[in-house]
């Protein structure tokens, strides 16, 4: 078992710095913003061979007596409370350069009630210019003290061979990677699906997610933007793992209020670059407006694959079910071969649906073709639908195809003069692809690459004429 380790603090305190400092990632969001990590974020580290989990918290805070529990505040502090309880000892962090605070003593009083091993570590300890705003720190009482500058990296290294050091004295045990199959768990041979959830805010992402899991994982609320940077969870079913991230809601540019927004939505993007399959949610009761345009556009560009859930379907009156589909086919006729599921997360309808939708793009992404099946494909195209003559009067021809990558599917087809091949005839090459390879939920791109004859421009065959 991985050992886990919590990082504790009030915000501000560089939490999520260290976090990804010592998971070497960018995964935690990182701004001067108060409470700018809300979820709790998992990564993993390797310090001299022994792999540990790092957890990442939100800022703990005064809590009124009758807070409400759906309160943002309420739920951060409860994700974080969760992140104690399991974890194996907690590392606690204070601010060098502010001192101690009334917030520190209430953390500190909070997690030593639980019994669980505490590192102090003092940070921006490159900001303070008296020795004495070091030592008043020793008053929590706490053996195991350290001091490091995140901001300098100074003492970051020192600080995590003690790390080690302390967790092999507790537990005497070496979590040592042998293999790097055992990396992140034990099931790393096992399928693994890494999906996106995308969308606008407020069109209840986390909400499905967390319907999913059946669990309350991701905090969820009517404020539009609760969820900053990216929250991944695993969904672990038969012999298949589902990595799904939570992104923040994604607002058009003239709309997006602070630097964190714009971080945030630029993460977003980046990971649904990176990921197997999309998710794309809109709001049925809301209707289709631009900034979901803009969504889908992005997700086609990506070339990933990816099919649209319709949440919120509850809201909608019966009668108008099938007005409703009518306006949304008309509003994306620019899609084709795309599944549209409608469902409703927080009453849990329809959820079994996108879990089958997911194993059935995933096992088309995966499909391998051969050169010359492919090429079969490609001529059956040109049979049923003849290329236009080119713009200099000059035959275009399609000789052969291959498969150069998956996810994203990029297919090579070779040919002379394919530089003046219009663009609907592609449209309509890519559309009679996926038909025909039965793919019709993953996206295809053509790159057409012309033959190059090696007796042009030859001097010894235009010396012999």
């Amino acid at each position: 078992m991985i050992p886990k380790i919590a990082l504790i603090g009030r915000s501000n305190v560089g939490k999520s710095s260290l976090f990804n400092a010592l998971t070497n990632s960018r995964n935690a969001l990182i701004d001067q913003t108060l409470q700018t990590t809300r979820d709790r974020i998992y990564g993993y580290c390797l310090i001299k061979q022994n792999q540990f989990c790092i957890i990442d918290t939100a800022g703990i805070c005064y809590l009124k007596k009758k807070e409400n529990k759906n309160s943002i505040k309420y739920q951060s502090n409860q994700q974080t409370e969760r992140a104690i309880q399991e974890s194996d000892f907690l590392i606690f962090m204070v601010d060098a350069h502010i001192g101690i605070t009334d917030l520190d003593f209430h953390i500190f009083r909070k997690i030593r009630k639980t019994n669980k091993p505490i590192l102090l570590l003092i940070n921006k300890i490159d900001n303070i210019d008296d020795i004495s705003q070091i030592t008043e720190f020793y008053s929590f009482g706490i053996k195991k003290i350290y001091q490091i500058s995140i901001l300098r990296k100074i003492g970051i290294d020192l600080f995590s061979k003690k790390m080690l050091i302390f967790w092999k004295k507790l537990n005497k045990t070496n979590f040592l990677i042998e293999n790097k199959k055992t990396y992140f768990g034990s099931d790393f041979l096992k399928k693994k699906i890494k999906i996106c959830v995308l969308g606008k805010p407020n069109v209840g992402k986390s909400s499905l997610i967390n319907s999913l899991l059946s669990s309350n994982r991701i905090i969820t609320h009517s404020t539009p933007g609760t969820t900053r940077g990216s929250v991944q969870v695993s969904l672990k079913q038969k012999n298949t793992t589902y990595i799904f991230t939570d992104t923040s809601g994604i607002r058009k540019s003239n709309k997006r209020k602070t630097r964190l927004e714009h971080i945030s939505e630029t993460k977003s993007l980046k990971i649904m670059k990176n990921s197997q399959m999309i998710i794309v949610v809109l709001d049925a009761y809301m209707g289709i407006c631009s900034q979901d345009l803009f969504i889908i556009n992005a997700t086609l560009k990506s070339g990933s694959p990816f099919f649209i859930v319709f949440n919120k379907w509850d809201l909608i009156p019966k009668k108008k079910n099938n007005e409703i589909k009518k306006i949304i086919n008309n509003r994306l006729n620019f899609i084709k071969n795309i599944t549209y599921l409608h469902i409703s997360a927080l009453n849990r309808i329809g959820l079994k649906k996108i879990i089958s939708q997911i194993n059935n793009i995933f096992k088309e992404s995966q499909k391998d073709f051969n050169s010359s099946y492919l090429t079969s494909v490609i001529h059956k195209a040109i049979i049923k639908n003849p290329l236009p003559m080119g713009a200099t009067g000059k035959v275009i021809r399609l000789k052969y195809a291959h498969l150069s990558s998956k996810n994203p599917m990029l297919i090579i087809v070779h040919g002379t003069q394919t530089q003046n091949i219009p663009a609907t005839y592609k449209k309509y090459l890519i559309r009679f692809l996926q038909k025909k390879l039965q793919i019709l939920n993953t996206p295809i791109k053509i790159f057409f690459k012309n033959n190059i004859n090696p007796y042009v421009n030859n001097k010894y065959l235009s010396s012999q004429k």
